[in-house]
């Protein structure tokens, strides 16, 4: 019976705690339908020209949307080469500054991105004539390193490093070794690692607020801007849209190698 009442008051914490995270997305997904200029709870009606208005090309959510995509996405290709071949180095190699040289790849996690951001634009005021996709490019590519390599490193270190080994006796050349053993066994740590890194660079303001220049303004700054002028269902049309992607993004990983493995 005590089991029993101690399960039961688990699962109900649990719906409880699911309840009041899910709350604030269900009000938001709702108001995005009210036709009112104001957003209200719950909505007076339901209209779809908050969404018409979000692709308009006056409001630039659009084009914010691509200059999103265009860094988030070139970012977390180039680390996934130097994250997964640093996280490579330092769990299949023995040196002395094996854990120093971790330390340094995960160092970001633990630094304010806002604090890269000053340290950048002083690199950049000196430069000059580096564009804004480079700029904010350069940035993420320090920030969002470390989700690609611990993820990876995690799932190394049960790696059985003598597969390796036997197909290299077996003639296999380090390139195909590379990628018909290693890559492939530990593709759950990469994908992860660079869902992660990716949502990060999506939606990340500090650093690119900083960095962004007029003619290169990602969807998050987009949104900032819009809001200081503008309060009305538009943000939360744009909102559920990415509410909607996101949740796709969570039911590919599922089909694909598997929340289980994706959370460890």
């Amino acid at each position: 019976m005590r089991n029993g009442q101690v399960n039961l008051f688990c699962k109900t914490m649990a719906v409880l705690v699911m309840a009041f995270l899910l709350a604030p997305l269900v009000v938001i997904i709702l108001a995005s339908f009210t036709p009112t200029q104001v957003v209200t709870f719950p909505p007076k009606g339901f209209s779809l020209d908050w969404y018409v208005n979000a692709f308009k090309p006056s409001n630039h959510f659009v084009s914010g949307l691509i200059d999103s995509l265009k860094v988030g996405i070139t970012a977390t290709l180039v680390d996934i080469v130097l994250g997964v071949t640093g996280a490579i180095c330092v769990t299949r190699f023995d040196f002395p500054a094996k854990r120093a040289l971790l330390g340094f790849f995960t160092s970001p996690m633990y630094v304010p991105s806002v604090t890269f951001a000053f340290v950048l634009l002083q690199i950049y005021s000196q430069i000059g004539g580096i564009s804004g996709f480079f700029r904010v490019l350069i940035g993420h590519l320090v920030i969002i390193m470390p989700y690609i390599v611990r993820n990876t490193v995690s799932i190394l270190h049960t790696f059985d490093w003598t597969l390796e080994d036997a197909a290299a006796s077996l003639g296999a050349s380090p390139i195909k070794v590379a990628t018909k053993v290693t890559l492939p066994l530990i593709r759950p740590g990469i994908v992860a690692g660079a869902v992660l890194a990716f949502l990060y660079s999506f939606d990340e303001v500090a650093l690119t607020s900083l960095l962004s220049t007029p003619r290169f303004v990602t969807l998050p700054i987009r949104l900032m801007n819009y809001i200081e002028l503008t309060f009305d269902p538009t943000l939360a049309a744009v909102s559920t849209l990415l509410i909607v992607a996101s949740l796709a993004i969570i039911i590919l990983m599922d089909k694909t190698i598997g929340l289980d493995m994706f959370l460890k």
